[in-house]
């Protein structure tokens, strides 16, 4: 995937020095000659050998080496076989936001200077962080966080993205980076899904008591969720426990999500749809999408990944990839929104390009959901007298 490669490139190479290799040879060679890196990233299938095979020889060589895997290829018992041996930190669902890539990157590099300074394997005890995950959303340990989303034509706030944190007792509040892959892989997805959906409708039931009515929350949903014969049901739910209208609801699914079964994620969209619910496509431009792949799902909005917003005041070429990723985008009827939006100069070219709404931190940081309407109000206008 070319694209998403140069893509990542550019996101990347201004937080971090970044080499690439092209299959495990080049990457071995590259260990030997320019290394020890501080952080390797792998996908699971390569030419030569897969990604896990890779990463154990690269710990062998270079056991302070941090070592991830980013993959489309749910291999998870090898995985988790290689992250309890402590060949493998973290696993990475592929497409992934851009944020959760940074967000895990940062992580790997505080373990490398741990690392560093201890003396100390970073690979953690996966059975352990399972174990206080179930315990996390048991016991209350899970935050609803949002970042609001504004139209660019009228400034209005629309709604926002319904985010996951976990405050955990000794570590502090843990970003998604730092959980998502153990969730999937010790089969709790469901239930995480399950906690954000009923969280995310006790709030929009809160706004609305609040008189904020128009207010959409969007929440992310995975491939679990899609496969699942009871989704419907388990969306309606908490929909109907808090008395919140289904136009209030968005589910997002990253654009890979649907790939491995269009027809079966088509059919369950559909019913989701036909009852009211928004379906969004987040982090468009880092999979595998194509115009004829959106024009059988029942989708409302694509949210641009933050990888095509980063260079866009500064690149020609990424701005005029971002005009046609919107003309093709409005020709279907799409609402589009720009994730990442740091800077005025992002925000005019973006406006510029025609898309309709913004996320990121120029417009608000995300923030715990209850904060959100007085964040709303001190943005108001005063009342006339």
């Amino acid at each position: 995937e070319p694209m998403v490669l140069a893509a990542l490139w550019r996101t990347l190479r201004h937080r971090f020095d970044l080499r690439c290799a092209t299959g495990a040879a080049e990457a071995l060679e590259l260990v030997e000659s320019q290394g020890p890196f501080a952080v390797v990233v792998s996908d699971m299938r390569m030419p030569g050998m897969n990604g896990v095979e890779l990463l154990r020889e690269i710990h062998r060589r270079s056991p302070q080496t941090v070592r991830l895997i980013l993959s489309g290829h749910s291999d998870f018992a090898d995985v988790v076989s290689a992250i309890n041996d402590g060949a493998v930190f973290r696993f990475l669902t592929k497409p992934t936001s851009t944020e959760i890539m940074l967000e895990t990157l940062e992580l790997a590099l505080l373990c490398h200077h741990h690392h560093n300074r201890h003396g100390e394997a970073p690979g953690p005890d996966m059975a352990g962080e399972i174990a206080a995950l179930r315990t996390a959303l048991h016991d209350g340990q899970l935050r609803l966080f949002v970042q609001p989303q504004a139209g660019l034509t009228d400034g209005h706030i629309h709604g926002a993205e319904a985010l996951v944190r976990w405050w955990h007792p000794e570590r502090g509040l843990l970003l998604p980076g730092h959980f998502l892959a153990i969730a999937e892989a010790a089969g709790l997805s469901l239930a995480l899904t399950d906690w954000v959906l009923d969280a995310a409708c006790a709030q929009l039931r809160w706004w609305r008591d609040l008189d904020l009515p128009s207010m959409r929350l969007a929440v992310n949903i995975t491939a679990d969720d899609l496969a699942d014969p009871a989704f419907l049901d388990r969306v309606r739910g908490p929909l109907g426990r808090h008395g919140v209208p289904a136009e209030a609801l968005e589910l997002e699914l990253t654009e890979g999500v649907a790939v491995v079964d269009l027809d079966r994620a088509a059919e369950v969209l559909r019913s989701i749809a036909e009852h009211g619910i928004r379906v969004s496509i987040d982090d468009f431009g880092t999979g595998y999408a194509s115009m004829g792949w959106l024009r059988r799902l029942p989708v409302s909005k694509l949210k641009i990944d933050r990888m095509f917003i980063d260079d866009i005041a500064d690149d020609p070429d990424a701005y005029h990839f971002l005009v046609s990723l919107m003309t093709m985008a409005h020709d279907l009827r799409l609402t589009t929104l720009a994730e990442g939006i740091e800077t005025v100069a992002q925000m005019k070219q973006v406006s510029r390009s025609g898309c309709d709404l913004v996320q990121g931190f120029l417009l608000a940081e995300p923030m715990p959901a209850d904060r959100f309407p007085g964040w709303l109000r001190e943005r108001l206008p005063p009342a006339p007298r």
